[in-house]
């Protein structure tokens, strides 16, 4: 075996380093003798990026992001969990065997590093899917005819419901078997962005006097409008909603050093009556100084003058440094101070993701639409909070998709530029309509007018990965989580497609980073145990996909996965009564067919999972559209009635070679 120097992780999940052995999956060590070694979370996170990152210079920095992500500490808190990993290992820091310091830089793991085989680890501790490190096959390319770009007359004339179709592009070929396979080369990785910018959730300016709708509307709002400055990546509303009010006296540059930018934006805010009192600064993090300062004093419904101001301060500092092109002008926003009121509330309740405030922000926003009929935003986050309740409320895709089609198509009419809304239809013409190559350009016309929108990213990542692109998917993927590292949906996400490419360790790192990030995100809870199942792992994997179930209040994507993996463990008992209730819930309202499939096949009812797929077909299921990386539908494979749903959905299920979350 060769060491690994370098180049990045090994793909696979065990590893032996020096004396020991590290399963990063179970989350193990084991020493020489094949015992196991006691190791607090904390440095088994240390030992697993040192050990993945072997020859390379670790910063200081970049260890305290990693290692504490989206906390404050200090750096004595580094040394102490180096100290420890030493102790651990057994390693002298005057002759490293393991841990070289490298004098006020950082630090370099310098231990040979393997690959496991299959005697790498005691009997009890191997995983059952050595062959999951497998890529997947690569299949030839269709001859087919690229997309056609989307044009300003498509956009302009299109109505509602016919705003996808308008972007529909040139027919393509089908693949062998009648199975839709479009196979363009995607380029994803854009060229960098020349700056970096964050802008904080504002500070209330009087102790007691929080306003968090308020706080957290001003900093969105400026995001929004300094998206449109060319060449600029701005993180979204989720990657600084952690700064809000409880750490509004933290210190602004340590948040752009955690938020990976060049500049940041704080400020404080108060209303009063009809008068809102604002400041805001533009800070160079490098230098920890201030390039603008402002102060305002108006009323409430001049807000959104401060806000233009403060946008066009900010591009007037930062267009020198930039290329010579100008933010585009927006009319996506509104001069209606009670609109825009009403619609920072529903922008709040969204943020809080259970289905309840989802079902409040809808109303809400439905109400900021009433009072201006013009605001394209207030269209746009509906269609957004229509499209997570999917995921959190169990929504019927038929009337919901349709719904979320109206109100993005709306948004694009009052706004044809708006990337946010194209990425919303994008959605629609993924997990509604099966339309490939119209998702994946919409998608990317999408990245082109808001490079900061992650949605588009990730969008543009799903489609390629149901196409069985998977490295091209990898890329989109890592594009989210560059815009927003410190997300969990991002780091589960690119988790997932890591993967798919047999980089099962790797994935399974970024997974439980995004549970340190936010260990409620239920997401990568249901990733982790879905994997932990299908490398064999089947004792390990249901705690966490119930545990999934729980934090999202009864999900019947949790739902599935959980009653497979009971079932896969021997607990066929608790499988079915997982299994009956969903179809008791499903007797009063939608539960996703494609996850009872799911249930039905980890008690190996093969012919009740083809008829819930059947199902999941015909209400065009949203979950159909991982048809195509799931490999525990394997059994149902060559069976003429699973063949005709690949062929009415366009994709081909002989990609699900490798573990998959999804």
């Amino acid at each position: 075996m060769n060491s690994t120097e370098g180049v990045g992780p090994p793909d696979g999940h065990v590893l032996c380093v020096g004396e020991f052995t590290i399963n990063l999956v179970q989350r193990r060590l084991f020493d020489a003798n094949g015992a196991e070694v006691e190791i607090s979370p904390r440095l088994f996170d240390a030992l697993a990026l040192f050990a993945t990152s072997r020859g390379e210079l670790l910063d200081k920095d970049r260890l305290l992001q990693e290692l504490w992500p989206g906390q404050i500490v200090e750096e004595n808190n580094l040394n102490k969990t180096v100290s420890a990993l030493r102790r651990t290992l057994g390693d002298d820091p005057e002759h490293p065997r393991y841990l070289m310091t490298v004098p006020r830089r950082g630090f370099r793991f310098v231990a040979d590093v393997h690959r496991g085989g299959p005697g790498a680890l005691p009997a009890k501790a191997l995983l059952h899917a050595e062959a999951s490190r497998e890529e997947s096959v690569k299949r030839p390319r269709s001859k087919t005819q690229p997309p056609l770009p989307i044009t300003g007359s498509q956009r302009s004339g299109l109505g509602r419901r016919g705003m996808v179709a308008g972007l529909s592009t040139a027919a393509l070929a089908a693949g062998a078997g009648g199975i839709y396979v479009w196979h363009r080369v995607t380029r994803t990785d854009s060229p960098a962005p020349t700056a970096t910018l964050a802008v904080l959730p504002f500070s209330p300016l009087a102790t007691g006097a929080n306003d968090p709708a308020l706080e957290l509307g001003m900093a969105d709002s400026l995001i929004t409008q300094l998206s449109a400055i060319p060449d600029v990546i701005v993180r979204p509303i989720g990657a600084v909603r952690r700064y809000a009010t409880a750490n509004a006296d933290s210190d602004p540059v340590r948040a752009a050093r955690e938020l990976g930018v060049q500049w940041i934006i704080d400020g404080t805010v108060q209303q009063s009556g009809d008068r809102t009192r604002v400041t805001a600064r533009l800070l160079d993090a490098s230098k920890g100084t201030a390039a603008w300062t402002a102060s305002f004093d108006e009323r409430f419904v001049h807000v959104f003058d401060v806000q233009e101001s403060i946008s066009r301060r900010v591009a007037e500092v930062l267009r020198p440094r930039l290329a010579a092109r100008q933010a585009r002008a927006q009319p996506s926003g509104t001069r209606n101070a009670e609109a825009y009121r009403i619609y920072l509330q529903a922008r709040y309740h969204s943020m809080l993701f259970t289905p309840e405030d989802f079902r409040l922000s809808m109303s809400l926003y439905n109400q900021a639409i009433t009072t201006d009929p013009k605001y394209a935003y207030a269209y746009v986050g509906l269609a957004d909070a229509l499209r997570r309740s999917i995921y959190t409320s169990n929504a019927t895709p038929k009337t919901t998709f349709e719904a979320i089609r109206d109100a993005a198509a709306r948004a694009v009419e009052i706004d044809p530029m708006l990337g946010e809304a194209l990425a919303l239809l994008g959605w629609v013409s993924y997990q509604h309509d099966w339309d490939w190559a119209v998702a994946e350009q919409t998608f990317l016309r999408a990245r082109e007018l808001n490079r900061s929108s992650v949605d588009a990213s990730s969008g543009l990542a799903h489609v390629l990965m149901s196409a069985g692109r998977h490295l091209e998917a990898a890329r989109a993927f890592g594009r989210s989580t560059e815009i927003d590292p410190s997300s969990p949906l991002t780091n589960t996400l690119e988790g997932g497609i890591l993967t798919i490419l047999g980089k099962v360790g790797e994935g399974v790192a970024r997974m439980r980073r995004a549970i340190t990030i936010n260990r409620d995100f239920w997401i990568a809870h249901l990733f982790l145990g879905n994997v932990m199942s299908q490398v064999g792992d089947h004792d390990q994997a249901p705690p966490p996909l119930g545990r999934a179930h729980e934090l999202s209040k009864g999900s019947a994507w949790a739902a599935g996965s959980w009653s497979y993996a009971l079932a896969k463990a021997g607990s066929r008992r608790e499988a079915r009564s997982v299994l009956d209730t969903m179809k008791e819930k499903a007797k009063v309202e939608y539960i996703s067919p494609s996850a009872l499939a799911t249930a039905h096949l980890g008690l190996d009812e093969f012919e009740e999972a083809l008829a819930a797929l059947e199902e999941a077909r015909r209400l065009r299921d949203a979950r159909m559209v991982f048809l195509s990386v799931d490999p525990r539908l394997s059994p149902l494979h060559g069976t003429a009635r699973f063949s005709a749903i690949a062929r009415d959905i366009k994709l081909d299920p002989g990609l699900a070679r490798a573990p998959s979350p999804f």
